[in-house]
């Protein structure tokens, strides 16, 4: 399935166990349309925006944590975090030990989420399940996955629509490139590389591409470890049967 592989050490995966996907890509590059895509095709999504978004909000996990660490200021009249006022307190080099406090208190958060994601994906028997993370190779997150997907295309493409956006400009996006792993080195680290430089109909074939040999490789998997299971239950059986055989001819 790889064409490339990652330089992360990647979890141990057990032949026929739920294919885990790490789905990422920089900014503009249409990671969130084949995120969308791919639940269109009932393919099990974690997104990790959404789930620091659900701790964030009134009565998130995050909240009185987060309340505790820096104060009643960083609460939103609802009663969820601010993550304006919170940006204020952790944003730049002056407030890098603050950042370090957050993450200290949000990772974990989202870490038990994700594995609660993957633990229930395996119960119910899904052939795949995808982890959408955008900071996968900054936060060295692809030792989760099993296979890693990166959505990429054409720099001046990614440009374009980058500063298409209301709230952008060239030194912001700029500045937020410089904070992400280049492109150049996330195809070389990906297995599956999702090209959105090409129509929208051409991309979307990839991804059901992508996600038709993903479950046909587990498919098979299973097939084969039930196949074994039936040639080892036989075996068994015939060995059984011969040594009742044998028992009975020496009384």
């Amino acid at each position: 399935m790889a064409s490339t592989s990652s330089d992360g050490v990647r979890r141990s995966r057990s032949l026929g166990d739920t294919l885990v996907v790490g789905l990422t890509g920089s900014i503009g590059m249409g990671k969130s349309t084949v995120s969308k895509w791919l639940q269109e095709m009932q393919v099990p999504l974690d997104d990790a925006d959404a789930t620091v978004h659900r701790l964030y909000a009134p009565g998130g996990e995050a909240v009185l944590p987060l309340k505790e660490a820096f104060g009643s200021e960083i609460l939103s009249q609802e009663g969820g975090v601010d993550r304006g006022a919170l940006s204020k307190l952790v944003v730049g080099e002056a407030n890098a030990e603050r950042l370090k406090q957050l993450e200290a208190i949000v990772h974990p958060l989202v870490e038990a989420s994700r594995d609660h994601f993957i633990s229930k994906a395996r119960r119910q028997g899904e052939l795949l399940c995808v982890l959408d993370i955008p900071l996968l190779f900054e936060k060295k997150l692809e030792k989760h996955c099993d296979v890693v997907v990166v959505v990429s295309a054409p720099a001046e493409q990614q440009r374009t629509r980058v500063l298409a956006r209301n709230d952008m400009t060239p030194e912001k996006f700029v500045a937020i490139l410089s904070k992400q792993v280049p492109d150049a080195d996330k195809r070389r680290k990906a297995d599956h590389i999702v090209d959105t430089g090409l129509t929208m109909e051409e991309t979307k074939a990839q991804v059901m591409a992508f996600v038709k040999e993903c479950r046909e490789k587990v498919t098979a998997e299973r097939n084969r470890d039930q196949r074994l299971h039936g040639l080892f239950l036989a075996a068994a059986l015939a060995a059984g049967a011969a040594v009742a055989f044998g028992l009975q001819r020496i009384k």
